[in-house]
């Protein structure tokens, strides 16, 4: 996890294991999200090669168990699986065909989330400071327009995913491509809006 903080507010920047492992899922398995955010593609794609193993009434029963289990995650409550080697699943007896797919897999999955953990941390030894960097500029901005930041604490979860762009998730995260920030220009255009609107 990257940190940094000013006049009362604070910024963090992490990936978020579960998230990379659910959407690995998503795309592994072609599945339409129902709801909001949205978002892109992983990056490396992953190939939807278990879209073909489902028949059409199951891939309707995971469409449904798999928003659960997201919608679950983006609010941090339960089912939550714990990324290693060998996971439980049992917290998801009430989700049959996610549970069916998570088993079937989940080695395929821990390999490439696992592997996605590695070049984060890349990322972070290369680029910590200069999103930092950006991330301050922009919070100094509007201290300069008068505008209270304090007590403001943005949580930017980065993932690997093939669009450079950002999507808002109330209350105060923001989950984004971790490629956004090469763009400096695209970087403030996704955040400069999200901050002016929390202060």
């Amino acid at each position: 996890m990257v940190q940094d903080s000013g006049s009362g507010w604070k910024v963090s920047a992490d990936t978020h294991k579960e998230m990379m492992l659910a959407l690995y899922f998503r795309d592994l398995a072609a599945i339409e999200p129902l709801g909001t955010p949205c978002l892109a593609p992983l990056s490396p794609k992953v190939k939807p090669a278990a879209a073909s193993e489902l028949a059409d009434h199951s891939a309707g029963e995971l469409r449904q168990e798999w928003q659960s289990w997201w919608e679950s995650i983006i609010s941090n409550t339960h089912p939550v699986i714990d990324i290693h080697a060998e996971p439980d699943f049992a917290d998801f007896s009430d989700s049959p065909s996610l549970q069916h797919l998570l088993r079937a897999h989940y080695g395929n999955a821990y390999t490439w989330t696992q592997n996605r953990l590695g070049e984060y941390q890349e990322f972070c030894l290369d680029n910590t400071k200069e999103r930092l960097a950006l991330v301050a500029q922009l919070f100094a901005e509007r201290e300069l327009e008068g505008k209270n930041v304090s007590d403001l604490h943005l949580k930017l979860v980065e993932l690997p995913l093939a669009e450079r762009r950002a999507w808002f998730v109330e209350p105060d995260t923001v989950i984004l491509s971790q490629d956004l920030m090469r763009d400096a220009t695209l970087f403030r255009s996704y955040l400069q809006p999200i901050i002016d609107m929390l202060t």
